[in-house]
């Protein structure tokens, strides 16, 4: 988040949470409900996210409509006019970085989802 003013940090916050949001409640849909969703979803997505093709066994739907379209419309939003190449190296980066906060965060997802 080097770079951006605090309120496009929140922002950006904000976008990586509702990523993980939307990757939990589908993984919901496709596994069920369970304790340790969170950390399932997070360990076949952390070395690769193709891994979430495998697990949602969806043909790589979870992964480019769900988890990441949602971070693409943020770096639309927030470097419009980028070269494409660059938004795309951002976009991957921030789906990186969403993941990463999945693992650091696995319980409050868990916690979240199975109430």
């Amino acid at each position: 988040m080097i770079g951006l003013k605090r309120s496009e940090r929140n922002v950006k916050q904000g976008v990586i949470i509702d990523m993980n949001d939307f990757l939990i409640a589908y993984g919901a849909q496709k596994l069920g409900k369970r304790a340790d969703l969170a950390e399932v979803i997070y360990n076949a997505a952390k070395q690769d996210l193709k891994g979430l093709d495998d697990l949602f066994k969806d043909n790589g739907n979870a992964r480019q409509q769900v988890f990441e379209a949602v971070g693409e419309g943020f770096i639309a939003d927030y470097f419009g006019d980028d070269d494409p190449d660059q938004r795309q190296k951002r976009a991957d980066a921030l789906t990186q970085e969403a993941i990463s906060y999945l693992g650091a965060h696995l319980r409050d997802f868990d916690d979240w989802e199975n109430n």
